[in-house]
């Protein structure tokens, strides 16, 4: 389940819940619901677009003396209207928040984004591919030794091994994607490019990162200056290892998803008592730095009389690599599509070792899925739901012409198949009234619309790819 880290958010998600209990666990149960993204220029002109929880930490603030009202979409602004509590949520049930021609209570029903202009309930979730552990590991793996360099926290030297980004996504994303969005299983969300960007606080996922050295000073050492030190170096890679040495890497350091960290699977993240992300596992998204210097002390530090003061200016990378990944959103979402619906894609994922990559990226499998349980919801059905005794054979032939075009790649045939020869039968009550019309194959409209919205499921993944 997404837990959102804001008290903010927090209190008002039980609202929500105590009115949409069914909701907890799905995409709608998250800061997403009533908080928008947004963007801001930054120092050098550029323009930073940030998620809904990058967003409201940079506008709102952790000490909430920013504007909340900044944060919201159309959806929190009628909430926090109504009174920011149970009876808010109810009445604005009938309201059409985003103006998408669907009621907030229709849009929740099918867990579609109430205050999104661009999620709505017809719109299909996008192509997606579950990965558990033991699939990666039998992927090529890669170990990299590198610094990991924090704001606030205790810097560390280490050596991740996994899967490189670029490994993992080149043989899923289409030619129109553009980045991905990380995920943790807390809220917290983060982006990156998918080829090099000359801003310092985009990461790349293609593409290699520049050589570093090691930098060793006893007065970083958190095991020589137990009170004042602000790097750890206890990894066996740091062993033997002098200051100014070049860390050799013959294939280049690149963005990793990691699975081990020295050796060690990584410890899976969980929330403490302070509604904060321990641990790092079962995936950590981990990019090194562009800019590589050396481990600068903590930000939070009285000391700064140091040979590596805080450098406000300093690659920081740590901070942009998401702990415990349990989602990898590849941007921009097919046209018709909306995002997955995260039901057991957050803390269960922890649990199972699993990560979920969706968005922008080859749909065939998830085609052949849906054409398979169309079938399947056909055969099921019994003669006497048809109008006439020929007509559940005849669609049965017609899907499984449509999935021998989907594996033969004949995408536009599978479509015009669905649209002329499917559709035409099963749409009487969906695009009329609530009663089946002479070309209709189905009695009941009930069942009809269940059959259509399946076919119309299959036609937005085919467009993507016809």
């Amino acid at each position: 389940m997404l837990r959102s880290v804001s008290s903010y958010g927090g209190n008002r998600l039980g609202h929500f819940l105590s009115v949409y209990p069914d909701k907890a666990g799905t995409k709608l149960d998250s800061c997403n619901l009533c908080h928008s993204g947004g963007s801001y220029v930054d120092g050098k002109g550029k323009t930073v677009t940030l998620g809904s929880c990058q967003w409201c930490h940079y506008s709102y603030g952790y000490d909430s003396s920013g504007d909340i009202d900044s944060t919201l979409n159309s959806y929190g602004m009628a909430y926090k209207e109504g009174g920011r509590n149970v009876d808010a949520v109810n009445a604005i049930a009938t309201l059409d928040s985003d103006g998408d021609g669907y009621t907030n209570a229709v849009e929740i029903a099918a867990n579609r984004f109430p205050g999104d202009l661009n999620d709505d309930p017809t719109k299909v979730t996008a192509p997606l591919r579950v990965l558990t552990r033991e699939q990666l590991l039998k992927m090529p793996q890669r170990s990299q030794f590198m610094l990991m360099n924090t704001h606030k926290s205790e810097d560390f030297y280490t050596k991740y091994s996994g899967v490189a980004m670029d490994r993992l996504l080149s043989k899923l994303i289409l030619p129109e994607a553009t980045g991905i969005m990380a995920y943790a299983p807390d809220g917290w969300a983060q982006f990156h490019t998918l080829y090099p960007d000359p801003d310092p606080l985009f990461y790349h996922v293609f593409g290699k990162y520049p050589k570093a050295m090691f930098y060793y000073d006893e007065q970083a050492d958190t095991a020589k200056n137990i009170t004042s030190g602000w790097c750890n170096y206890n990894t066996p890679k740091a062993i033997g290892k002098i200051n100014g040495q070049k860390i050799k890497s013959a294939a280049g350091l690149k963005m990793l998803l990691a699975i081990k960290r020295d050796g060690e699977y990584l410890t899976p993240g969980v929330l403490n008592v302070s509604n904060k992300l321990d641990g790092e596992g079962p995936f950590r998204i981990v990019p090194p730095q562009k800019i590589p210097g050396p481990p600068d002390q903590k930000s939070t530090s009285d000391s700064q009389d140091v040979i590596w003061p805080f450098d406000a200016n300093a690659d920081h990378n740590a901070g942009y690599s998401s702990r415990s990944a349990t989602i990898i959103k590849v941007e921009p979402l097919p046209e018709g599509t909306t995002d997955i619906d995260t039901l057991e894609a957050g803390w269960p994922y922890v649990d199972a070792s699993k990560i979920v990559v969706y968005g922008n990226i080859d749909p065939i499998s998830n085609i052949l899925e849906k054409v398979m349980d169309l079938q399947n919801t056909i055969n099921a059905m019994s003669p006497s739901d048809f109008t006439q005794p020929p007509a559940q054979q005849l669609l049965l032939r017609t899907v499984a012409k449509v999935e021998r075009n989907v594996r033969s790649r004949r995408y536009e045939d599978a479509l015009w198949k669905l649209q002329t020869e499917i559709v035409t039968k099963i749409n009487g009550c969906v695009s009329s009234s609530e009663t089946p019309d002479e070309t209709d194959w189905i009695e009941s409209c009930d069942t009809q619309k269940q059959l259509y919205w399946k076919v119309n499921e299959i036609m937005v993944l085919l467009r993507i790819v016809a």
